[in-house]
């Protein structure tokens, strides 16, 4: 008898369980990705359109000769809100548009940005204007906080020209941190 009650008990615990991971999974799944979120690939590609005239035209960028470079060359203007917005839209979890083509674009981030011999300082200027596009763009809070993580997790592959002692002011401290 004592057997059979704690075997119904096992089974009754293991059912409890698996009814409550079942549902913590199911919850998860449910989770719209941050594509869904900003509302897909017209919001994300009217959103880019807006930061690169911004990037294009911001004269402590264009001090850099290699990136003045880029921007005077007004057929990459075009092309590039392209290639960011399929980038955006594949690393929020939309569809995977970003790829590679024959004339050398669509590359990893470490491999399409030495040649722009870019500074931490640049790096954080272009961060600002992503964020100042978010907010123009009410953006909320929580999808700011995720687009600005993914994109300072990139700053290692694309700041080529590093500045010795430059403390950037989104990289946050860790005396700061709770």
């Amino acid at each position: 008898m004592g057997r059979v009650i704690l075997f119904n008990s096992f089974v009754a615990i293991s059912f409890i369980f698996a009814t409550i991971f079942s549902q913590s999974v199911l919850a998860e799944d449910k989770k719209e990705s941050l594509y869904t979120r900003l509302g897909g690939i017209y919001n994300i590609a009217i959103t880019v359109d807006h930061l690169v005239d911004k990037l294009y035209t911001n004269h402590a960028l264009n001090a850099n000769p290699n990136i003045k470079n880029v921007h005077d060359q007004i057929h990459t203007k075009a092309g590039f809100k392209v290639w960011l917005t399929n980038w955006v839209a594949k690393r929020t979890g939309g569809p995977d548009v970003y790829k590679p083509d024959e004339f050398g674009r669509g590359k990893n981030m470490k491999d399409s940005h030495p040649h722009l011999k870019i500074t931490d300082r640049e790096f954080d200027i272009i961060m600002t204007e992503c964020l100042q596009t978010f907010y123009n763009f009410n953006v909320p809070d929580q999808e700011i906080s995720e687009l600005m993580a993914d994109l300072q997790s990139f700053r290692d592959d694309i700041v080529t020209n590093p500045t010795e002692g430059y403390k950037s002011p989104y990289q946050i401290q860790e005396k700061y941190r709770n």
